[in-house]
């Protein structure tokens, strides 16, 4: 999440004045504060009142820079074009595409960071905006090699900021450590922050009271920060084709610095190591399945990383997030087995059974973790988790076609179909109780998928006949994912 630059409020004259514009930076930044405020209030309830409110106060920031070149107004208008391009609620009634909201977001950031380059703030918040950027231009199938090139551009980019930003804040909090280590025995302790408060109240004119509140940089926030450089790596290792040999090679020693030095010291005396622990394994899994992609990585050592990253983290079973991202991690590596293994010099190791056992054990495994995260109660996002219990059925019941099926796989076609079929049919009514539109249409046109493998074509030929085009995109993904076989997708599309 982007980080707030918080304000003193404005004092206020006593009677009434005749209503006039802002005249000076200060009066635009109060008047700019006052509409996000007014945004933040009906953010909740009235998400098209609530945009309303924070265009005028980007466009308020922005007619205060024709005045004066502020920093303040240049960051808190980048951040909140930012926050705007991050709430769905209200990218719903913008008719600007994500990826151009995003470049506008990072172009105010880079003018922010001409006119100051070391706020660690600024550094942190640009990161995220070319983290985003770099997650859109190459999601979607049609996502060209191209962009996946431009995204890895923008990912490194972002590191480098992370990082100057982590330098930033290690030299803030080093000094902030010694000045409390030298007043740690004083008796002047209150009396000096008494002194600094009163001279930084006394240094504004009475009805122009506004100075940034700096926030002290502790050990949560530098771990933020950390934890934001790990994330970034992971991405990498999963966006990198396998055809990219030693590119990332880099990785492992970058992220090792930062794991075993860094995170491990700053973590201490927080409340983040469960956070910190599953970050780390997250990332041993994409690093891994990079890896064994590019033919660095053999088959045993890849499932030994994923069946031991997660397994230092305390109440696993009780945390749906670290479920969900230990079911990840297995489909990331049936996924790689499928594509890669036979494409290398590998394949001769194994046949086409061993291969279909390595998989059934994988998805099955993934299976009882989405299983178990949607049974805890604070279980977020469960239409997704729903959706992705019937992607895993699917998958199983893959294995029992083609030339050499996998014996289990195909005795229980029907049965691993009809659960698919119901686990769809979960996801859309939980999507629909949500107002998650797109997990629900989602949900639809796969759980009629579904229905149409067991033979009944009603609800696919009924949502054909509302929105083929949604229908045809659905099934393609289903296909690029594995879902369908390139038979049942010629079969699909002569459905009327």
């Amino acid at each position: 999440m982007a980080k707030q630059k918080r304000f003193t409020d404005p004092k206020k004259n006593a009677g009434k004045q005749k209503k006039r514009g802002p005249e000076s930076a200060n009066e635009f930044l109060a008047a700019g504060v006052d509409f996000e405020e007014a945004g933040e209030k009906w953010r909740a309830g009235d998400a098209e009142k609530s945009l309303r409110f924070f265009v005028r106060a980007i466009e308020t920031y922005d007619a205060g820079l024709q005045f004066s070149p502020s920093f303040d107004l240049a960051y808190n208008k980048a951040r909140l074009q930012y926050d705007v391009a991050q709430q769905p609620r209200l990218l719903a009634y913008l008719p600007t595409p994500l990826v151009d909201l995003l470049k506008l977001a990072l172009d105010s950031h880079r003018y922010a960071m001409s006119i100051e380059q070391e706020n660690a703030d600024l550094l942190f918040n640009t990161g995220q905006v070319l983290t985003s950027l770099a997650e859109t231009v190459s999601e979607g199938r049609n996502a060209l090699e191209s962009s996946k090139d431009r995204a890895l551009t923008l990912f490194q980019e972002a590191l480098g900021l992370f990082q100057r930003c982590l330098e930033l804040q290690e030299f803030q909090f080093a000094e902030a450590e010694q000045q409390s280590a030298r007043f740690k025995d004083s008796d002047t302790v209150a009396e000096n922050e008494m002194a600094m408060m009163s001279g930084s109240v006394s240094d504004a004119s009475e009805d122009e009271s506004w100075a940034s509140v700096m926030e002290p940089v502790t050990r949560n926030t530098l771990v933020d920060t950390l934890i934001a450089q790990l994330e970034t790596l992971t991405t990498m290792c999963n966006l990198a084709g396998s055809q990219r040999n030693s590119e990332l090679a880099w990785i492992e020693d970058y992220s090792r610095e930062l794991i075993q030095g860094k995170i491990a010291f700053y973590v201490e005396g927080t409340q983040r190591h469960q956070e910190v622990a599953l970050t780390k394994a997250n990332l041993i899994c994409a690093y891994s399945d990079y890896q064994f992609r590019s033919g660095f990585l053999d088959l045993s050592t890849y499932e030994r990383d994923v069946a031991t990253a997660f397994v230092e983290i305390p109440n696993l079973s009780q945390n749906p997030q670290m479920l969900c991202d230990m079911a990840d991690a297995e489909l990331a590596l049936n996924a790689s087995v499928t594509i890669s293994l036979q494409a290398t010099s590998q394949a001769p190791c194994y046949d086409r059974t061993q291969l279909n056992t390595y998989r059934w054990t994988h998805l099955t495994k993934a299976l009882d973790h989405l299983t178990a995260a949607s049974k805890l109660r604070h279980t977020q996002n469960l239409p997704k988790i729903h959706l992705h219990r019937g992607d895993c059925e699917l998958l199983r019941y893959r294995l029992g076609e083609g030339s050499v099926p996998y014996d289990v796989a195909r005795k229980s076609a029907s049965t691993l179909i009809g659960n698919a079929e119901v686990y769809y049919r979960g996801a859309a009514r939980l999507a629909r109780n949500e107002g998650a539109v797109d997990e629900e249409r989602e949900a639809l046109v796969k759980e009629a998928v579904a229905a149409s493998i067991l033979g009944n074509v009603v609800k696919l030929s009924e949502l054909v006949g509302k929105d083929k085009k949604l229908v045809s995109e659905v099934v393609e993904d289903m296909r690029d994912e594995g879902l369908l076989s390139p038979d049942s997708v010629s079969v699909l599309s002569k459905i009327p």
